[in-house]
Formats: structure tokens, C-alpha cells, sequence
């Protein structure tokens, strides 16, 4: 019976001791980090003069990356999501009829790419750079409902 004992014993103290944990710099590891993409976007709008469209728009994109990974495009309208997509070229469609009457609309397109930081989040794609290009449209419906 003693050596149940002196067994028992001798195993609490051997786990005891397996579950201390040590906060030494042993498993710590700096990322490093790679060079920091370099983004060109184009459109097919212009920023100085405010486009007048009567009926729709079509609004074309094209993204351009080095050292870098692309995510996705977002397009939002007077904040409401217009278009989203995750490819490098692509084009949507603003349709006059659902706009506000005779008021100047805000288009703001996100453009999301990696931070070639190598951290765990930029990894797993949880971690971002933006680019973010912004529009002021005056859509003359002429008083349609």
C-alpha cells in the first residue's frame, strides 16, 4: 500500500511540475516583414469635374499590385454597398432611378490588399492596407419618379 502511495505521489509532483508554464523569450518569434506593396489604381473617372449622367453609369476599374496580394473592391453609394468583388479588373452600374432627386451623390470605392507585414493576421488575411478613391456624381434624372 505505501508504494500506491509513494506512486501517487511521485506522479502529482511530475505533473505538477509539467504544468508550469515559463514566460521566457524561448518561443518568441519578431516577423519580419516583407516589402510594403505598391498599389495603382485607375478608373475611368475623372476627380476634377464632376460627371452629369442622365441615366446610369458605368463606373470601370483596374488594380495594379506588386510585392502584394489584392483582397477585394467595395463600392458604396450615399453609404449603401453598391458592388464587391474580390478580382483585380471589374465594372458596375449606377442607375439613375435610384438615387436621391437633384443632389449630389457621394461614390467612394475601398480597394483592400495584404501589409506583406507577416504577422499571424496578415496571414490569415485579417489584416489590411486601403485605398480608398472618392467621387462626387450629379445624376439630372429630370423629375423621374
Amino acid at each position: 500500500m505505501k508504494k500506491i502511495y509513494t506512486f501517487l505521489g511521485a506522479a502529482i509532483i511530475v505533473l505538477i511540475n509539467a504544468c508550469t508554464y515559463s514566460d521566457s523569450d524561448i518561443f518568441f518569434v519578431e516577423p519580419i516583414p516583407g516589402d510594403p506593396p505598391l498599389i495603382t489604381v485607375g478608373t475611368n473617372l475623372d476627380t476634377i469635374y464632376d460627371p452629369r449622367v442622365t441615366d446610369s453609369l458605368e463606373v470601370i476599374y483596374n488594380v495594379v499590385i506588386e510585392n502584394g496580394e489584392f483582397y477585394q473592391a467595395e463600392a458604396y453609394l450615399n453609404e449603401d454597398l453598391l458592388y464587391n468583388s474580390d478580382t483585380i479588373r471589374g465594372s458596375f452600374w449606377i442607375i439613375g432611378d435610384t438615387l436621391r432627386e437633384s443632389v449630389d451623390d457621394s461614390l467612394f470605392i475601398y480597394f483592400f490588399y495584404s501589409t506583406n507585414s507577416n504577422s499571424l493576421a496578415d496571414i490569415v488575411h485579417l489584416e489590411w492596407n486601403m485605398e480608398k478613391l472618392g467621387y462626387a456624381i450629379s445624376f439630372d434624372t429630370g423629375g423621374l419618379p
